[in-house]
């Protein structure tokens, strides 16, 4: 997907790839990559992380990775499978995917209560089918003031600043602070090649965990791209 516009008004460009989790050494068998058939020609890649949520096991990542999806594939090592939207909330920009035929590893914890700001951690993200551990740093939680994954509309979204250096393509991936999900890889900063921003699952989650809860995607059009 072309890099969005959205959160110009910090001068920040929106990442279509994946991150990765994990204070762990090894990559966690939880981060999958992500290809995408829709809204522009070819194929397009993303990230996330298999996260347990209040239905069970599902993939997080970003929700502009899968806006328009005519089909999506989560990838891990070799194995593929086919996955559907469950939970899209292009306000703050997350997503839950489920994922059909895939062998599932032991899903990660999602919890940010514990974080503050100074903490140390972990990003992966999915780079041409390979999981790289990227070191993070919370700067501090912010309210990123922004426009929807549409243009449409300003937000504010519970977040991030980050020191990690994050290439294009990366969105979506998990950011895990000691062992637990919290936060989710989504832009970078156009003036300093190492700070970044995640967006706060927690804090931000509110429509997607009603939407698991209720299964209601009333209103939400997983068709359209722009």
């Amino acid at each position: 997907m072309n890099p969005s516009r959205t959160g110009a008004i910090l001068g920040i460009t929106a990442l279509v790839s994946t991150c990765s989790t994990g204070c762990a050494n090894d990559p966690p068998s939880a981060a999958v990559g992500i290809e995408v058939r829709g809204c522009d020609p070819g194929i397009e890649h993303g990230s996330g992380m298999i996260v347990d949520t209040d239905i069970g096991p599902l993939v997080l990542t970003s929700a502009h990775v899968v806006k328009g999806a005519r089909s999506i594939t989560v990838t891990r090592g070799d194995e593929r499978a086919q996955a559907t939207v469950v939970a899209f909330d292009p306000e703050m920009d997350l997503a839950h995917l489920a994922v059909d035929e895939l062998a599932t590893p032991f899903p990660w914890a999602v919890d940010s209560t514990a974080i503050t700001g100074g903490e140390v951690g972990s990003a992966y993200v999915v780079r041409d089918g390979r999981v790289v551990t990227l070191p993070v740093t919370v700067v501090r939680r912010i309210n990123i003031r922004t426009e929807d994954i549409y243009i449409d509309g300003e937000t504010l979204k519970p977040g991030y600043e980050l020191r990690v250096d994050i290439d294009p393509g990366d969105s979506g991936g998990a950011i895990v602070v000691d062992g637990e999900v919290i936060g989710v890889v989504w832009a970078r900063s156009r003036r300093d090649v190492d700070r970044a921003y995640g967006i706060d699952p927690d804090r931000a989650g509110t429509t997607i965990t009603r939407q698991l809860r209720t299964g209601d995607l009333t209103g939400v059009d997983l068709t359209r791209c722009s």
